[in-house]
């Protein structure tokens, strides 16, 4: 049995694979000679976690091409410094476009990850009739335009009679097309607006929108109404007779089946794939509330990462990634960066240490005086402890005269312009402590600086609790009963 499952997905998974077709987005941009660029889209729509689609160097001529394998119609991105261009890429299609003249970031910009870029929907050159960046721009700009004009004239309140008339008009400027995608789009933008203007009943709108309906991942209409009404739904539903039940399933038995049980209860919320996925949004935007332990939420996420649908198993583990990150006792992110003789170091090289790890900025004040309270920590070799400071600076050459004019001899890496791992540690501001330890887990999650003497006594806390386990651990390994 077992066998020939395997051969089942097996030839479902080479299917899939002779269904998808090639993208080529191609163009020439002169301002970006020499760059590296990288086409990607969402990993989910839900924790809107990036994925790199491809990558191409713009040759000194500033003709670039990206070739891109799909299986469907999807939203994809570029990050250009200050902006980011939108394309709506098909199967099969090829896109000749154009980029904007590159614009540099100010230097305290791109030393900022949460740096917000200017979004635009990137000009195809070689457009067809109905193309569907085109059509959606043309839907969107109605949209807009109909929506901003009705909350002037009503005060932000509609009605259902105004919303109806937006929709009317907007069908007659742009009729349905042969997408299908877009027909979807247009559909779930109506269904937005509807719940902003009189349909507020939830259990309506999802018989009427999602129930017996096919789960559109890639369809940001469709996702943006569904984390519209399913934002922290399970609070919500717990509340009603059918879901009293809930917080049991969730809390004591950790039973993802009794919490199916429980939403079943409701007609419009059958169906197995479309209940994991209101449990994977509803408990991401819950985890940082009240209402649940995170150890109760992490546990079922897991659980739906484990026996989910590919697409619910991706957005659960995107989910569970992003909760732990950071989280006491979670993996800490890895990295491999290079250090001041441009040798890479990561984390997961350093063994059988705590890992005290800094982000700094030379530019900062603080930062440099905490350098200097590090450089005497590191001549008193702490027991078991290893700094590790990342210098966020401009170029590796500054981080190296910063180490050889201060006589800095723990280990210091540059950033490498890495936003991700700087997103990933939550660098707000300089300096940011963490400390690690020897499995690679969080122990202090930020860490107390060094310019406070409750850190030594934390750390020596901290360094004989994780002693005392290990060694109950090796107890237990041995068969010893004391």
């Amino acid at each position: 049995m077992k066998k020939k499952l395997l051969l089942i997905y097996g030839i479902l998974s080479f299917l899939n694979l002779i269904e998808a077709q090639q993208v080529t987005i191609k163009g020439n941009a002169k301002s970006y000679a020499g760059d590296e660029l990288i086409w990607k889209c969402y990993d989910d729509q839900i924790t809107f976690e990036e994925k790199a689609l491809s990558k191409a160097i713009v040759d000194k001529n500033g003709d670039f091409t990206f070739k891109i394998e799909i299986n469907e119609t999807i939203l994809s991105f570029i990050h250009l410094n200050v902006f980011k261009g939108i394309l709506y890429i098909e199967p099969g299609k090829e896109y000749e476009i154009i980029l904007p003249q590159k614009i540099n970031k100010l230097p305290e910009d791109e030393l900022n990850p949460f740096f917000e870029e200017t979004e635009f929907n990137i000009r195809i050159l070689n457009i067809e009739e109905n193309e569907l960046n085109e059509l959606i721009k043309r839907f969107n700009r109605q949209y807009d335009n109909y929506l901003t004009k009705y909350f002037q004239q009503f005060r932000g309140k509609l009605s259902k009679s105004i919303a109806d008339s937006i929709i009317e008009s907007i069908d007659k400027a742009i009729p349905e097309k042969n997408n299908k995608y877009f027909n979807d789009y247009k559909v779930y933008s109506y269904a937005s607006l509807r719940l902003m203007a009189y349909e507020r009943n939830k259990e309506k709108l999802t018989e009427t929108y999602f129930n017996n309906k096919a789960i559109l991942y890639q369809n940001p209409a469709y996702m943006d109404l569904f984390n519209q009404l399913y934002s922290n739904y399970l609070s919500y539903y717990s509340k009603s007779k059918a879901g009293k039940r809930i917080p049991y399933y969730l809390i004591k038995e950790r039973s993802l089946k009794g919490i199916k049980s429980s939403l079943s209860e409701a007609p419009e919320l059958k169906g197995n794939d479309f209940q994991d996925l209101i449990i994977c949004k509803s408990l991401f935007d819950n985890f940082y509330k009240d209402d649940y332990p995170q150890e109760s939420i992490i546990f079922m996420i897991d659980s739906i990462g484990m026996v989910a649908n590919k697409e619910n198993k991706k957005i659960a583990n995107n989910i569970y990634k992003k909760i732990t990150t950071l989280l006491l006792g979670y993996i800490a992110p890895d990295f491999q960066l290079p250090d001041i003789e441009n040798k890479p170091k990561s984390l997961t090289q350093i063994k059988n240490k705590f890992v005290y790890l800094s982000f700094i900025n030379p530019k900062s004040y603080t930062c440099l005086q905490e350098l200097e309270i590090l450089k005497k920590m590191h001549s008193k070799k702490f027991e078991m402890l290893e700094i590790v400071s990342i210098c966020v600076c401009d170029n590796i050459e500054e981080m190296q005269n910063l180490v050889k004019e201060n006589a800095y001899t723990w280990p210091i890496l540059y950033y490498s312009k890495n936003k991700d791992l700087l997103k990933a540690y939550n660098v707000r501001a300089y300096p940011t402590y963490y400390l690690i330890n020897p499995e690679g887990k969080l122990a202090m999650s930020p860490a107390f600086p060094p310019s406070e003497a409750s850190f030594e006594d934390r750390y020596s806390d901290i360094l004989k609790a994780w002693k005392i386990e290990q060694e109950r651990h090796k107890t237990k390994g041995s068969g010893i009963n004391n």
